[in-house]
């Protein structure tokens, strides 16, 4: 299953790639993400690795709830950004395999991000395709933030 949406950012290409480009940005834009942590040796680039915290719901007491972990797979300024999900346990346990891919275009006013998310269910859980299907608008409100923040002239994460 591949959930596909873009937005237009009324700021410079470059720009909008450096701020996706910063993983300690996820939190500012997307709403699901309370905290980002580096894992990898590497700090950029093919083969970063990083974790993202769920904002915990007040019964979660687990410290680890909502902890999701990614690889950075491919970055080109053409073809975009791919990231790959790596942690098999909590709500990862729903996916054989789950990447997303953001790639940004220029457009006369200013540039056009393009987001992806693609993926392929464990057999028990397929049961969950329609509900995910739905996550499209949520993905959409995501992109909406992040446009927020970035034609606001939010600074990026130090």
């Amino acid at each position: 299953m591949v959930l596909e949406t873009s937005i237009l950012i009324r700021r410079p290409a470059d720009e909008v790639w450096t701020y996706l480009g910063d993983v300690k940005n996820v939190s500012r834009w997307d709403r699901g993400v309370a905290s980002t942590e580096i894992t990898s040796s590497t700090s950029s680039g093919v083969g970063l690795e990083f974790d993202t915290l769920a904002r915990s719901p007040r019964t979660a007491k687990q410290k680890d709830w909502g902890k999701m972990s990614y690889r950075v797979t491919e970055i080109d300024r053409v073809r975009g950004c791919t990231i790959q999900l790596t942690s098999r346990t909590g709500n990862a346990r729903f996916f054989r395999n789950a990447e997303w891919r953001f790639r940004v275009e220029p457009d006369a006013l200013g540039s056009r991000v393009f987001c992806a998310a693609d993926f392929r269910f464990r057999f028990p859980w397929q049961i969950l395709i329609p509900v995910f299907y739905f996550m499209k608008s949520a993905i959409q409100r995501d992109l909406e933030s992040l446009r927020q923040q970035l034609e606001s002239g939010a600074p990026a994460a130090a």
